[in-house]
C-alpha cells in the first residue's frame, strides 16, 4: 500500500523546497499540490482492485452453480462490466427490497460511469495543476533570476550590497514596465476559480445532475432510520445491480440471460465523491475570497501599500521610505517588489528599500536639476524621504499635458522629467 503511493511524491512536491523562490501564494498550493494530491491518491485508490473485491472489479452471478451457467463465468463477468449494468428501482416499502437496485418497477437506469471514475480522477488532477503550469511559464523565472541569491543566506557583507546594489539598479532601469507581467499572474489568479467551478459541472455532468445533492444528503443520511432511509451513495453508487446478455439458442432465436453482478469498486467510489464535494465546496469559498481580495489590491493603492509594509523589516525609516515610493509603483512595479519582500530576509530587505530609493532619488535630481547647488530643494534640511517625494510629485505633474506650458508674461518651460 506505501509503495503504491510514494511514487505520488516525485509527481506532486510534498512541502516545502528549501532554497526554492516563492511567487505563488497558499491558495495556489491548496490547487495544485494539496487538490492535486488528493485526486491522485483517489484515482491509485480506484484502480487497487487487490484491495477490494479480491481483485475482480466485477463479479456476477446466473442461476444454480457456477459450472452449470449457460455463459461461463469469466464471459459473462466481461460482458457486463464492459455494456454496463442497469438498476431497476422498488416500488412499494423498502423492507420488501432485496437489494438497492433490484426492483419491481419498470424503468431502467443504466450505471455506466463507475467505468470512467479513474480516467475522470486523473483528468481533474491535470486540470488543478494546468494553473501552476501556466503561472510558472507566464512569470519566466523573473524573480529567480533577478533575486541574486538575496533570498539564501549571504554572511559576507560586502557580496550582500554588491548583489543588492544590482538588484536595485535593475528596478530603477526596468520602472513601469512590468504591468504585463503581473496582470498575467494576477490573471491565473481568477483562473484558479473557474477551474473550481468547471470542476464541478463536470462532475455534476458526470454524476447525472446528481453531485450537487450528493454530500449534504449522506450527511442528512446518519439522521435516519436505517430501516426506512433510501441511501444516496446506493442509488448513485449501486452496489448490487443487474445485467442481461442475448445470444442466440439452438434453434437461432435469441434467448435472454439474466445475472445479478456485484460492484465491490463502488464501495471505494461512494466514500471518494463525498470527500471531493466537500473538499471543492472549501476550496472554492477559499478560492472566491481571494479573488475579491487580489481584486481590491489590484484597485486599491492603499492595500497595496498595506501589504508591502507587512512584507518586510518593521524597522521605521524603511517604513517612511516605503510609503514614499509605493505611491508612484504602478501594479507590476509593486507586485515585483512584494513579491521579493517575501523571499527576502529582514535586513536584506531594508537594505534593498534604501538602496532602491536612493537610486530614484538620485536619478530624480540628475534628470530634473533638483541636485544642483542653486536648488533651494536641497538644503540639509530636508530629509532624503520628503525630497524623494517632491521630486516624483513634481515629475507626475509635469508628465500632464498641459494647454499653458508657455506664457506670455514669464519665461517657465516645462521640464519633463523620468525616473
Amino acid at each position: 500500500m506505501l509503495g503504491l503511493f510514494s511514487s505520488i511524491k516525485s509527481a506532486v512536491p510534498i512541502g516545502k523546497k528549501i532554497g526554492a523562490v516563492k511567487t505563488e501564494g497558499p491558495v495556489a498550493l491548496l490547487h495544485y499540490r494539496a487538490t492535486t494530491l488528493i485526486f491522485i491518491s483517489c484515482c491509485l485508490l480506484v484502480t487497487a482492485l487487490e484491495w477490494v473485491g479480491n481483485g475482480a472489479n466485477i463479479a456476477c452471478a446466473m442461476v444454480g452453480p457456477d459450472f452449470a451457467w449457460v455463459i461461463p463465468k469469466r464471459v459473462i463477468n466481461t460482458y457486463c462490466y464492459i455494456q454496463s449494468t442497469f438498476i431497476v428501482p422498488w416500488i412499494g416499502s423498502a423492507d420488501g427490497q432485496a437489494h438497492p437496485g433490484v426492483g419491481n418497477g419498470a424503468e431502467v437506469k443504466y450505471k455506466a460511469y463507475y467505468q470512467w471514475v479513474s480516467f475522470l480522477l486523473f483528468l481533474q488532477a491535470a486540470l488543478f495543476y494546468l494553473p501552476h503550469l501556466i503561472f510558472k511559464y507566464w512569470e519566466g523565472g523573473k524573480v529567480k533570476n533577478i533575486i541574486s541569491g538575496l533570498h539564501n543566506l549571504v554572511l559576507d557583507k560586502d557580496d550582500r550590497h554588491s548583489r543588492e546594489k544590482v538588484l536595485a539598479k535593475y528596478l530603477k532601469d526596468s520602472l513601469y514596465t512590468h504591468n504585463t507581467w503581473a496582470v498575467k499572474l494576477f490573471f491565473v489568479r481568477f483562473l484558479y476559480l473557474i477551474n473550481v467551478i468547471f470542476n464541478l459541472i463536470l462532475l455534476e455532468i458526470f454524476l447525472d445532475w446528481e453531485f450537487s445533492k450528493y454530500g449534504w444528503q449522506v450527511v442528512s443520511l446518519m439522521e435516519d432510520d436505517p430501516v426506512w432511509r433510501q441511501d444516496p451513495m446506493a442509488r448513485i453508487f449501486p452496489k448490487v445491480t443487474k445485467c442481461t446478455m442475448q445470444k442466440y439458442g439452438p434453434t437461432g432465436t435469441i434467448q435472454r440471460h439474466d445475472a445479478i453482478c456485484i460492484l465491490p469498486i463502488n464501495i471505494i467510489n461512494e466514500k471518494i465523491f463525498v470527500v471531493l464535494y466537500f473538499w471543492l465546496a472549501a476550496i472554492g469559498v477559499i478560492t472566491l475570497i481571494s479573488v475579491v481580495y487580489n481584486s481590491m489590491v489590484v484597485i486599491s493603492p492603499g492595500i497595496r501599500n498595506m501589504m508591502l509594509r507587512s512584507g518586510g523589516a518593521q524597522r521605521s525609516q524603511t517604513l517612511r521610505k516605503l510609503d514614499d515610493i509605493s505611491k508612484y509603483l504602478q501594479i507590476g512595479d509593486w507586485f515585483l517588489l512584494y513579491t521579493l519582500s517575501k523571499n527576502l530576509e529582514p535586513v536584506v530587505w531594508s537594505e534593498l528599500v534604501s538602496e532602491y530609493h536612493n537610486l530614484l532619488k538620485a536619478g530624480a535630481k540628475a534628470k530634473s536639476g533638483l541636485g544642483s547647488p542653486s536648488s533651494p530643494q536641497s538644503g540639509p534640511d530636508m530629509d532624503e524621504e520628503s525630497e524623494l517625494g517632491s521630486i516624483i510629485s513634481q515629475q507626475h505633474k509635469q508628465r500632464r499635458p498641459s494647454h499653458h506650458s508657455h506664457h506670455s508674461h514669464g519665461s517657465k518651460k516645462t521640464i519633463k522629467t523620468d525616473f
